[in-house]
């Protein structure tokens, strides 16, 4: 149910309280005049006038008083109401200003500020106040930021001697399986900090606005038909099947390899996230401007409660569900990124049980 802007209900309990007053003083006009009407009758000339006529003529003045009342009732309630609505618009402007311009402010532009109105009465205070909070938030996220960034680049240069190191060691350790499996391990979990260096190192790129993108004609429907083989070739070994409906000529505008990037991962989580014997159904299709990839597989269904939070950094969902499953927690706030940096969104779709769709929407190309 739409709720009444403050204009509209300061408007309407003017013209209440107008009206009551208009009423009020009606009546009381028409009981003074009534009497006062009669005494003046009763004294005309020092001779008593019939009570008769008295009170016909004092009935008749007082109708036609009301009468008069009435007709400029609506019209004077009418009039406050307009008039209060008019003063009201003009008070009320400069916040609707405010929240306008505050509705710019986000994540990627905290650069923004309010305008300050020229008056310094209660809305100048509030901007003021407003402003400052925006700073140290601006301070704070980019604090938050270069050390997302700074650490992952950090982390990249003794991971890769890290890793050249152990493959050295895995090639040299002679005939001695136990070492063997301990260096692959190492590895493994060597490789995996550096994939979580570089999701890091992109997502602190995307908060700062600073993502280049490389764009390039892309052909979706031959990228998505691969990545369906991939899937039926990895689905094979948990016995998962996959099926593809791919309508062709679909192109966009984008970089390769961040399109890529959101594709393998959501077609990772597919397969991580599905049960033995399951299965994986693609699509893509063209809506509008929109080419829309959509990838479902079975399994637990998402509970409600977490839709929210399934986009978020380092949210891997129910533990107790999850705590098997490799992975870090990064690879839908990716695909995030890397859809509204390409002007798309992407999104979590219900309308089959026992299936988790995911689509994502990347605008067609129109020209690069």
């Amino acid at each position: 149910m739409k709720r009444w802007t403050i204009r509209s209900r300061l408007a309407v309990c003017a013209a209440f309280f107008l009206t009551v007053e208009l009423i009020v003083f009606g009546i009381g006009s028409g009981w003074i005049i009534y009497h006062e009407e009669l005494e003046a009758f009763r004294e005309i000339k020092g001779q008593p006038s019939s009570p008769i006529v008295i009170r016909k003529e004092s009935a008749e003045l007082v109708f036609n008083l009301t009468s008069a009342y009435l007709t400029a009732l609506p019209a004077a309630a009418l009039f406050a109401a307009l008039g209060v609505w008019w003063i009201t618009r003009k008070s009320l402007k400069p916040l609707q200003d405010v929240a306008d311009a505050a509705e710019q402010i986000h994540a990627k532009a905290f650069d923004q500020r309010l305008p300050q109105p020229p008056a310094q009465d209660e809305i100048g205070r509030l901007v003021q106040v407003l402003n400052a909070t925006f700073d140290r938030l601006e301070r704070s996220f980019a604090q938050a930021t270069r050390f997302s960034s700074d650490a992952s680049h950090e982390l990249n240069t003794p991971l890769t001697i890290m890793r050249g190191e152990i493959e050295s060691a895995l090639k040299t350790q002679g005939d001695n399986p136990e070492l063997e499996s301990l260096l692959s391990d190492l590895l493994d979990q060597t490789q995996r900090l550096s994939a979580i260096a570089e999701k890091l190192l992109l997502l602190s790129r995307a908060d700062a606005g600073a993502l280049i993108l490389n764009k390039d004609k892309v052909e979706l429907s031959e990228m998505c038909q691969d990545l369906v083989e991939d899937a039926q070739a990895l689905g094979m070994r948990c016995k998962i099947t996959a099926n593809a409906e791919i309508s062709q000529g679909i192109v966009v505008c984008a970089d390769r390899s961040y399109v890529r990037q959101a594709l393998l991962n959501l077609l990772d989580n597919a397969i991580k996230y599905n049960v033995e014997s399951g299965a994986i159904s693609v699509s893509l299709k063209k809506n509008g401007g929109l080419a829309l990839f959509r990838i479902a597989n079975t399994g637990q269904e998402i509970p409600k409660d977490r839709e929210t939070r399934i986009f978020e950094r380092f949210y891997r969902g129910d533990p107790s569900r999850t705590f098997d499953i490799a992975g870090s927690g990064l690879g839908l706030s990716i695909c995030r990124e890397i859809a509204l940096a390409h002007g798309g969104n992407i999104w979590l779709e219900r309308n089959e049980p026992g299936w988790t769709a995911f689509v994502l929407a990347l605008p067609c190309l129109r020209s690069c």
